[in-house]
């Protein structure tokens, strides 16, 4: 195990009817304006857009809106909030919503101290040193962005979905009310489930063999996750599924797997399937059941003892070698991403033959990158080529 420091400082309030407890905070803080970020219909399906409102109008906070936010969220929007916030007025940023809303808020709230343009953060130009801070409301478990210091922006000029990371991002404090997502389409449930699933992953098959501790817990979040989706397929409403989902969601990424680790995770396939959401509009979560299985299959060979020793933790597979047990391991991932209907094959997301090879440009962009193996560009082109 690896010397670590490890310190996440966002606060969460977790349960029922919570979003109340949200108003001494920021009367506290001293906050008397924000800018509410959400998606769309979905937050006033879920009731979370009333009871923020709500708090805040009785609180005698004012608010000004940015809406209309999508999945892979864009810098646009981010670049529309920031005018909003420097405009004047505000002091805070107020996302409501999932894991794109979220991402977005951090990213107006690091762009609205910054004289420059805000993707020069994204593109390495500018660090960031200063943001606005972030107190959110959860709608939709999937990325951790609610306890976490990361942000994930696409720009369709540049087609490219990539990331900015700073301390000064992590929100002060994270609502985490399970009972908003009883009305998420079934696709969105199982697409994040997906993508915290993946997170998980991209610890435990690291290749780190010093982390046995971290990595059990992360068979236990697996284990959970198998046994909660397809649940929450058939009751959606179900009060203590949502909880565990939500809080499986929430420790997947928080930080929490990585300590002690000596790679940190190895987001081969996060950087993959970014490629796809930018050039094809993918939903994130369905590109990962498309290529952490197909990158799996590709490097099993030469890594086998880390899928193994998933399999043996997860799906209770301990006849046979190593090899053949990682394979086996990875037949049954793919299996259970079968099982609750999310796409195994580029051909399901409508990627043609032809689309593979500019996809994979994008992907490496002449840059090799992984952990537990380094893949060049001509493996990342094997990997898309046999997830098709």
């Amino acid at each position: 195990m690896q010397n670590f420091k490890w310190h996440n400082p966002t606060a969460v309030i977790f349960g029922k009817d919570t979003v109340k407890d949200l108003a001494p905070i920021l009367k506290a803080d001293g906050i008397k304006s924000v800018l509410l970020v959400f998606g769309g219909k979905g937050t006033f399906k879920s009731g979370a857009y009333a009871q923020v409102t709500d708090m805040l109008n009785s609180s005698g906070i004012t608010f000004s809106e940015v809406n209309d936010i999508q999945a892979n969220p864009l810098i646009g929007k981010v670049r529309d909030g920031i005018a909003r916030v420097k405009a004047g007025g505000i002091d805070a940023i107020l996302p409501v919503g999932g894991g794109s809303v979220y991402d977005t808020a951090k990213a107006i709230a690091a762009g609205s101290c910054y004289d420059g343009d805000v993707w020069d953060f994204f593109t390495g130009k500018a660090k960031i040193t200063k943001a606005l801070p972030i107190y959110g409301v959860l709608t939709a478990s999937a990325s951790s962005s609610e306890v976490n210091s990361i942000a994930v922006v696409s720009n369709p000029d540049s087609e490219l979905k990539t990331s900015i990371n700073a301390d000064v991002l992590y929100p002060k404090v994270s609502v985490i009310d399970p009972s908003f997502q009883f009305t998420l389409p079934v696709k969105q449930t199982v697409y994040g489930g997906v993508d915290i699933i993946a997170h998980i992953l991209e610890r435990v098959l690291d290749g780190d063999e010093g982390s046995e501790l971290i990595d059990e817990q992360g068979y236990a979040l697996i284990r959970t996750m198998i046994r909660v989706i397809p649940e929450l397929i058939e009751n959606p409403k179900d009060y203590n599924l949502r909880a565990e989902y939500a809080m499986a969601g929430m420790m997947a990424h928080n930080g929490f797997l990585s300590m002690g680790r000596e790679f940190r995770g190895d987001f081969s396939s996060h950087r993959m399937g970014h490629s796809l959401s930018a050039l094809f509009g993918a939903a994130h979560g369905a590109t990962l059941a498309v290529v952490m299985p197909a990158w799996a299959r590709y490097l099993y060979e030469d890594n086998p003892v880390p899928f193994a020793r998933l399999g043996e933790g997860v799906f209770d597979i301990f006849d046979g070698t190593d090899e053949e047990k990682a394979l086996e391991t990875i037949e049954a991932l793919e299996d259970f991403f079968r099982e609750i209907n999310a796409p195994t094959t580029l051909r399901e997301l409508g990627i043609k033959e032809e689309d593979i090879e500019r996809i994979a440009e994008n992907a490496s962009r002449g840059q090799s990158f992984g952990v537990l193996s380094v893949l060049e560009p001509e493996d990342v082109l094997e990997i898309y080529k046999l997830a098709y």
